[in-house]
């Protein structure tokens, strides 16, 4: 705690508290602008090229998809995820956090929907369960924070219309496929920052395939 000498300190210190302060509440908002009117516009795709493979395999592509967010109303991101079929991929990856509206169920869906017709593979994020509310960046640093949580999503809706098209579910499971003539040992878990991951379930080296 500190002591000061006299009022004109004591003002000036509470004044350099509150510019912090107000620093950090411009910090805040900006970063609050930022995720509402920036970054959900900001679609990205991005390529590499990672050398896994046993040599003399042929190629794998594998589309990873994440964080959509889908509201009924975002067309250009639905139309933008539509144009992703035209990469033509093996496998699909989605790994969660599709939805952020209690009806984006078929906007999803839809914009998957050439993309549900090829081989793929799905766990969820903490927004295929809870819509997202707004949040104070700043709370990231703060360990104790307490989580809060928005509407609940109706992401059962979603599984089945994944499963329905032939996506496999991964949430703690483990499942051998043979995509494009290539044998994959996959594995997957529920959401962390939910603490739903249970990750000794999956735990351990591939099974061996068959000669």
């Amino acid at each position: 705690m500190p002591v000061f000498s006299s009022p004109a300190l004591r003002r000036a210190a509470l004044g350099s508290g509150a510019k912090v302060a107000a620093a950090a509440a411009g910090t805040a908002v900006a970063g609050i602008g930022y995720a509402s009117l920036i970054e959900r516009n900001a679609f990205v795709l991005r390529e590499a090229t990672m050398p896994v493979l046993q040599p003399g395999s042929s190629s794998l592509r594998v589309l990873h998809i994440s964080d959509l967010h889908m509201t009924p109303g975002q067309k250009l991101k639905q139309a933008w995820v539509r144009e992703l079929a035209a990469l033509e991929p093996d496998l699909v990856v989605n790994t969660g956090d599709n939805l952020a509206h209690p009806k984006a169920v078929p906007a999803v869906v839809q914009s998957l929907s050439a993309l549900l017709s090829r081989p793929g593979i799905f766990v969820f994020g903490s927004n295929d369960y809870f819509a997202p509310v707004p949040k104070n960046p700043l709370k990231y640093f703060d360990k104790n924070h307490k989580r809060v949580h928005g509407d609940p999503l109706p992401w059962q809706d979603l599984r089945a219309a994944f499963s329905e098209r032939g996506w496999l579910d991964l949430t703690h499971v483990r499942r051998d496929l043979e995509v494009a003539g290539i044998k994959i040992s996959t594995a997957g878990v529920d959401d962390p920052h939910l603490a739903r991951d249970r990750y000794d379930t999956v735990a351990g080296s591939p099974n061996p395939w068959p000669i």
